[in-house]
């Protein structure tokens, strides 16, 4: 495979009459000057089969990772109820207070559920003629334990001192010996045990993020994968909207993400793997004409008109 012992340059691996002019190179410069850097012991037939073999093992490991396939649904006209509260009356004079519930359908059509982390929904008025008062789910945190957790430390100490001596007197009737065995003994003994308790919050992480955005203008929400709750199926979203006193209608955009992390080579990247824009006509309850107003807007911007 290696021809007289030359060493072929990386740079002349894709074109073979660089070799001539290598070898040709390193006649003139001298073989020492050459030799160093990175070189490669192969020739160039083998080096493109080899590339060759890489890409397409590299492609046949990205054919087999099935990338998840997801799809959004949400109504095109939504009905708005008028919050009577008398304490939001008295807050907001020559206004009103109306509360959308936006109910946002998230199916999985292929791949697996698992690389689907986050779900980001938008929904606002581009016009701004709707200020945002409040909205639900708020941001939550949720904890895999279901308490606090318990911990407890119990320190013991103790010491002990003691002595003692011993030994044998002789004694004056024939072979008889008597053992005499003085014994001094002092001891010390005492013990202590202290137990210490405490309890501690379990580590929580944020399932929810919400927000607004656009200058209180519209509203925001992430959703996060957690073990407890499923991002698949259909999440109700309450949105309040402060309007005009004579406000019976009109249209919010909704923009929904699936987000999730690509495998590539042997880096991680963030990944959108669906996204969906449109607008939503909505309506004050109980107002037929503008319900129909709503539906008819709906109609003409789904024909493209």
């Amino acid at each position: 495979m290696f021809a007289g012992g030359n060493r072929l340059s990386l740079a002349c691996v894709i074109n073979p009459r660089g070799v001539g002019a290598l070898r040709g190179a390193r006649r003139r410069l001298g073989r020492n000057h050459l030799s160093s850097g990175f070189t490669m012991l192969v020739y160039p037939r083998f080096a493109r089969t080899l590339l060759t073999a890489l890409l397409l093992a590299l492609g046949n490991e990205l054919s087999h990772a099935e990338k998840p396939s997801v799809t959004f649904d949400f109504a095109n006209t939504a009905e708005c109820r008028e919050l009577t509260s008398g304490e939001l009356i008295e807050a907001y004079p020559g206004e009103k207070i109306v509360e959308l519930k936006l109910r946002v359908s998230v199916h999985l059509d292929a791949g697996q559920i698992e690389d689907l982390e986050e779900v980001r929904i938008e929904a606002g008025d581009c016009d701004r003629r709707m200020r945002v008062h409040s909205f639900e789910p708020s941001t939550q945190l949720e904890s895999l334990l279901s308490d606090d957790i318990l911990w407890s430390k119990t320190v013991e100490t103790g010491n002990s001192l003691g002595a003692s001596l011993g030994g044998e007197a002789p004694v004056l009737l024939g072979d008889v010996v008597a053992h005499v065995t003085p014994t001094i003994n002092g001891g010390k003994t005492s013990r202590e045990i202290v137990t210490e308790t405490q309890k501690r919050v379990a580590p929580k992480h944020v399932v929810v993020t919400s927000g607004t955005i656009d200058q209180g203008h519209g509203v925001f929400f992430k959703l996060r994968r957690s073990p407890q709750t499923s991002l698949e199926g259909v999440h109700e979203l309450t949105i309040r909207f402060i309007v005009s006193e004579s406000w019976r209608g009109d249209s919010i955009r909704v923009c929904c993400q699936a987000l999730g992390q690509e495998e590539f080579l042997w880096l991680q990247q963030q990944a959108t793997w669906a996204h969906k824009c449109a607008p939503v006509a909505v309506y004050l309850a109980g107002d037929l004409e503008a319900r129909r107003a709503a539906i008819s807007f709906s109609r003409r911007r789904t024909a493209g008109l």
